[in-house]
Formats: C-alpha cells, sequence, structure tokens
C-alpha cells in the first residue's frame, strides 16, 4: 500500500508499509485447480487399458499414440510426427493424446506405473512391425 502525506507539494512525501501476511496451508487441490485454469485446460488422467488396446489395434493411431507416450515417458526421446497428424485421429484417439501429455501433471501419478506402460507400449510398438519379444515383469 502506498500513501502520501497532503501538504507543500515540492516536500510531499511517500510513505510505504508492507503487510505481512501469516503464512496459510493450500490443499494440493486448490494448487492443481489453479494452474489448470492458468493452462486454460483440464489435465485428464490416462486410461492405459484403452491406450494399450488402440496401439495393439495397430494403424496410424496406433503408432502415433505409442510414439507420443513413450516421448512423454522419456524426455529425451524425440516424438518424430507432425502435429498435423493430429486431424487423422478420432475422438477417442484424440482424448488418449490429449492424457498422454499430462501423465505427469495429474495427482496421483506414479512412475512405477509409467514405467511398466512403457514396457507394455514398447512389446505392442515391436510386435506391430514383427519384431515381438517378451516385456520384462
Amino acid at each position: 500500500m502506498i500513501t502520501t502525506t497532503q501538504g507543500n507539494s515540492a516536500q510531499a512525501q511517500t510513505e510505504r508499509s508492507i503487510k505481512i501476511n501469516t503464512v496459510r496451508r493450500i490443499p494440493i487441490s486448490e494448487i492443481i485447480k489453479q494452474q489448470n485454469q492458468e493452462r486454460g485446460l483440464e489435465p485428464l488422467a490416462l486410461e492405459p487399458e484403452l491406450l494399450l488396446k488402440r496401439i495393439a489395434d495397430g494403424g496410424h493411431s496406433g503408432q502415433f499414440l505409442a510414439d507420443a507416450f513413450l516421448s512423454a515417458y522419456r524426455t529425451d526421446k524425440p516424438f518424430l510426427h507432425s502435429l498435423g497428424e493430429l486431424t487423422k485421429l478420432d475422438n477417442e484417439a484424440f482424448r488418449l493424446f490429449h492424457e498422454i501429455l499430462h501423465i505427469r501433471h495429474v495427482s496421483g501419478w506414479s512412475d512405477d506405473a509409467l514405467y511398466d506402460l512403457e514396457k507394455r507400449v514398447k512389446f505392442l510398438s515391436r510386435a506391430e512391425v514383427g519384431q515381438q519379444e517378451k516385456p520384462q515383469a
């Protein structure tokens, strides 16, 4: 808050005061809600079984989703598709892509679960191109 004293304008003084707030605890749900509002979208939790089904079904969307997941999970793996290919996805695949983008932005995510999913996605991706190899348990 800034206040000024009335009087001679040549001698006007400006006082600055700082109001110190007490510490308050903010629930994680409130932080996530604010973050979502700032981003302008609501992150969706990944549907892993549906993702695996779509990858196993093959085709363009299966490979696109597999590559998207592997790139999102492994930050050093580039995603070698044009985002223009999103227009080729049906609504379900488009939603899955959206979910993939947010795998670490929803509460309750687990790196162990994502790692297990990565192994299954890799297995299905190899199976699609004839390089079957059993995933490690």
